[in-house]
């Protein structure tokens, strides 16, 4: 998947599971930890990729690129019981 992001400030790109935002410099970061980021708010990310997380994630919402990324979550039926 290859997906350019129109901003009047930077240059967005996802392309092979990277993130890549030029605003004034080049940064990037891996698509699973921009996802992450956006799940759990916490991780290292670049300053000018935690501005555009929740557009890239609408973005694989919309094409259904999401799941391909994200690991499903274990669900147990066990309880704690003391």
């Amino acid at each position: 998947m290859k997906v350019r992001l129109g901003y009047p400030d930077r240059i967005v790109e996802v392309e092979n599971k990277v993130v890549r935002v030029f605003k004034g410099r080049l940064v990037s970061a891996p698509l699973s930890e921009v996802v992450g980021y956006y799940l759990r708010g916490e991780g290292l990310l670049p300053p000018a990729v935690k501005e555009i997380v929740p557009d890239v994630v609408r973005v694989l919402l919309s094409t259904g690129e999401l799941q391909n990324i994200t690991t499903p979550v274990a669900e147990y039926g066990h309880g704690l019981s003391t």
